[in-house]
Formats: C-alpha cells, structure tokens, sequence
C-alpha cells in the first residue's frame, strides 16, 4: 500500500517531498498529509496523480521541490485570506445535469446544496476546474476524497464544498459527486465524501488512465477574521477498510 500525506489550511504552505514511486499494479494508496491554504500538496506524476487547472489560486509550483500542487485561497497581491461574507469558487459547474446540480452532494441533500451556492454553473468543469485526480495505473481504481476541518463544527452559515464530475461514468449519477463541509452536512457520511466505486450506489470505479475534475466553492459566511477553514484532505485509492461505506446512510 502507497501511503503519501497532505493538509489543507488556510495557514501558510508547509514544503516537504513525495515519496516516489514505480510503475506497475498495486492494491491501495492513501494521500493525506501537508499544510497549505484551504489547498492540497502532491505530485502531478503520481499513480494516482493530482494535477491543478488554470486557476491562479491552483498551481503545480508548491512544496521544497516546487513541483506539488497547491491550492491558495490567499491573494497574490499580499491578501492573507478570503473575506466575510463571501462565496468563492475555483473552476466550473457547466457540465452538471441541470436537474441534478441541486441533488449533489449527498443523499439526502444538503441544504442548501451546491446549485444554490454556485457562482458559475455554465463554464465547463473539464474546461475550468481546480485541480483534477488521474489514475494513472493499469486497472480501475475505487477513489474516495474526504475532508476533515481543524476546527469542527464549522461557523453557522459557513460550508465548503469539493465537487467532482467524472467524464467516464455511466450517467449523471456516477457522474456526478461531491462533498460539502459545515453544519450542513448534518454528520451524513455521503455529502462528506467524494466516492467513485463500483460497490457504491451511483458510482463507477475510475478507470484505467481516466480522470475527475473537482471544483472548490467556499461560502464563507459570517465567519470572524481569524476563523480556520483548513483542515486535512484526504484522497484514498484501491482497497481500504475505512473507505467510507455512503450507502448505509442513505
């Protein structure tokens, strides 16, 4: 089992190095682990590799190497974070069904659910978007993504939310996941996760050289200055007993 760590925050991007790793089959990877803000740190070249967009907030030029993905909500210009009351989004929602973009994430929804928080639901998520997850292996691959905040519960009124379309899947449902962070949530281990497996209910393994691209959208709220949104994100891949079982929630 591949095991390589990464955190998210809204505190400054620590460095450090992936393990590296040959070609070939292997059973199962967890990525967690490095600090950043409210981002991810990893290889792009990984066999379950992270790679970012276009955004200026997402960037391959994070970590001691400057070669790992890092997602910085901060400014460029001298920001140190995002402002109240205010809604953030990394990447598109346009290819999401437009009749299922208020069902996502989760079963039941959350509420409000991601369609009512987006600022942009034309552009295209294959187009415009974060940062994308590739199984660059030789078989099909069960990923789970999950979130956990350094500070739980969150603000009333304050939510994140990581939303994944997934090109290859079989429909709208396999599609299309995504995650939500925040009291919305209401502890429901599907919208607190991001699943694509053949074991799950509306879902579909990611296949051989596919990939998901996943959308950042962070509604901040009435959160006061000095509020911590970070957290530790998790990608896990392959065969794991703590993949999150969403189906007995539901």
């Amino acid at each position: 089992m591949e095991r390589r760590k990464f955190i998210v925050g809204l505190g400054a991007l620590a460095s450090g190095s992936a393990a590296a790793m040959g070609t070939g089959a292997f059973t199962a990877a967890e990525l967690d682990g490095r600090e950043a803000n409210i981002g991810v740190v990893n290889d792009s070249n990984g066999l379950i590799g992270l790679q970012s967009g276009g955004s200026e907030y997402v960037t391959n030029t994070g970590g001691s190497g400057e070669n790992e993905l890092m997602i910085d909500l901060s400014s460029t210009g001298g920001g140190e974070g995002v402002n109240p009351n205010s809604t953030y989004q990394v990447g598109g929602l346009g290819q999401f069904d437009s009749s299922n973009i208020d069902l996502v994430p989760g079963d039941p929804t959350v509420d409000p659910p991601v369609g009512q928080v987006a600022i942009d639901t034309t552009t295209l998520i294959s187009e415009e978007y974060a940062f994308k997850v590739m199984n660059q292996t030789d078989s099909p691959k069960d990923i789970e993504v999950t979130y956990n905040a350094n500070d739980e519960p969150f603000p009333d009124g304050t939510r994140l939310f990581l939303v994944a379309y997934y090109p290859e899947g079989g429909d709208s449902s396999e599609q299309e996941e995504g995650l939500v962070v925040g009291s919305v949530a209401n502890e429901n281990a599907k919208s607190a996760s991001i699943i694509f497996d053949d074991d799950q209910q509306y879902s579909a393994s990611i296949g051989s050289g596919k990939e998901f691209f996943i959308t950042i959208l962070v509604d901040v709220g009435g959160a006061a200055s000095g509020t911590d949104l970070g957290g530790t994100l998790t990608v896990r891949a392959g065969s794991h007993d703590d993949f999150t079982n969403a189906d007995a929630g539901t």
